[in-house]
């Protein structure tokens, strides 16, 4: 995604607004074989700058120091995005073309106060195939296999300190067409919006609206999207601190005024992460939810298992790491949990972990698909993970697991067992590979074997539960 009206009308607006006070050595031509031409040329290579308004990087003309601090601002932007190698170039042209840098910030940030509202977007086509063990599951058949989704996104500045953001969200099955009924993806919704505020009442950022839920470990609590709250962050040093309520299972009877109306089911929790090196980092927290567990004996409640009852509500404790191993990244969660009221048979202590090994050096250490291994914008680059679940029943609240939505399968009342119940009473191996087609077009694969992990509190013949395969092709712009 890119802020369009800044790339349109940034390079023009600094040009237009350098007064004649400023030195003139910043007009002096840099030399047509001077190192910087083939540096911008790698940036532009990887993705990090999108070219000069007349198309020059070549070295077939020379340009100013002004022309070419304009260049550097671009790649400067894109500065998280970039490999190590990139970042040494960034840093080496920042320090080369300092002054004319320095010099252009207070007419670059006049220019971003007037330009505050920016829009982008998403579009997903993607084949999903499985083969469901359980007694009465079936596979996905027809166009039942064939998906897309539609992501508008809009985001801007409120004031120096405020920003929002907002994505529209539309969804469907291929052939799904309805006369009647309208065709599937035709209702849209807000799936994400909120306003975040820096430096305000002590914290560092805070964050309330709808968004997923990120303020836990690694992702193996979390929620893709749908949640309700606020976020608290506050760093000091080495050591961050993370606080959140979230809303993360409403209520049919919600707004009603009868019943539980106006009970949302709420997890909040609170979390401090340390950085003990470049390579390794530490975390821990502590959770609450007021959300129950529901078990059958067909197993068509929320856990999966094959007994009649539940839990109440949970609370719990929660540590993880993220390492760097060479040109690699280890990371992983583990959750420990206490189940009020719970059924007899269930353990009122469930443990819940999860590790991820990856290649790749782009995205944060967060599981598997909550974030893309590859940056959309390097065409040509790939990565590939490997991840492994063990998740006792009853271990994580329902509506909170991170992994629910990351396979797909016949759901509904009557399929027992169900995969999209895919962070409980599991052990999942999860396979992935993602590539850069083309500049902003991401091919991925992924693979998950699905077993029940104590068979003994279902009534199946054998922990075999799903298999999955899932071939994507997202569009980002």
């Amino acid at each position: 995604m890119k802020n369009v009206l800044k790339k349109a009308i940034l390079p023009t607006m600094v040009a237009m607004t350098i007064t004649a006070t400023t030195c003139a050595a910043s007009f002096t031509d840099v030399p047509t074989d001077h190192w910087a031409y083939a540096s911008i040329n790698r940036l532009a290579k990887d993705g990090l700058i999108d070219g000069y308004p007349d198309g020059y990087f070549k070295g077939d003309r020379s340009m100013s120091r002004f022309e070419m601090a304009i260049i550097v601002g671009k790649a400067i932007d894109k500065f998280d995005k970039a490999d190590e190698a990139d970042k040494k170039e960034i840093d080496r042209l920042s320090a080369e073309f300092a002054g004319e840098l320095n010099r252009m910030g207070v007419r670059i940030a006049k220019v971003e106060a007037k330009t505050n509202v920016w829009a982008g977007g998403e579009t997903r086509f993607r084949y999903v195939a499985n083969n469901p063990q359980p007694l009465g599951g079936k596979k996905l058949h027809g166009s039942d296999s064939f998906q897309f989704r539609q992501r508008v996104k809009l985001w801007g500045t409120i004031n120096e300190k405020t920003s929002w953001f907002a994505r529209l969200t539309a969804s469907g099955q291929a052939g799904n067409y309805s006369s009647s009924t309208g065709p599937d993806g035709t209702t849209a919704g807000f799936d994400a919006f909120a306003i975040t505020a820096k430096k305000q009442l002590g914290f560092d950022s805070i964050r309330i609206g709808r968004f997923p839920f990120d303020s836990f470990g690694a992702g193996l609590m979390g929620k893709a999207i749908g949640v309700d709250g606020i976020r608290l962050d506050k760093k000091i040093g080495d050591v961050s601190f993370i606080g959140a309520v979230n809303n993360v299972k409403p209520l049919a009877d919600l707004g009603t005024g009868t019943g539980t109306s106006g009970d949302a089911k709420t997890l909040s929790n609170a979390q401090l992460g340390w950085k003990v090196s470049d390579k390794l980092s530490w975390r821990a927290g502590y959770y609450w939810a007021d959300v129950p567990g529901t078990a059958t004996a067909a197993g068509t409640g929320t856990m999966n298992v094959g007994l009649n009852g539940g839990f109440d509500k949970s609370h719990g404790w929660a540590t993880g790491f993220a390492s760097k191993i060479g040109k690699y990244q280890l990371f992983g969660d583990y959750i420990s949990s206490q189940l009020e009221g719970a059924t007899t048979g269930l353990s009122s202590n469930p443990k819940a972990w999860a590790v991820e090994l990856t290649n790749s050096t782009f995205s944060p250490p967060v599981f598997y698909s909550g974030v893309n291994l590859v940056n959309p914008a390097k065409k040509g680059t790939n990565a590939w993970m490997v991840s492994y679940r063990s998740v006792d029943p009853g271990a994580l609240p329902d509506g909170a697991g991170g992994f629910d939505t990351m396979a797909v399968a016949y759901a509904g009342p009557t399929k027992p067992y169900s995969i999209m119940k895919g962070t409980d009473n599991v052990n999942v191996l999860y396979l992935a590979y993602q590539n850069v087609v083309a500049k902003n077009v991401v091919a991925s694969l992924e693979y998950q074997d699905f077993r029940i992990k104590n068979k003994g509190l279902t009534t199946l013949t054998s922990d075999n539960l799903d298999k999955t395969y899932m071939m994507k092709l997202e569009f980002f712009y």
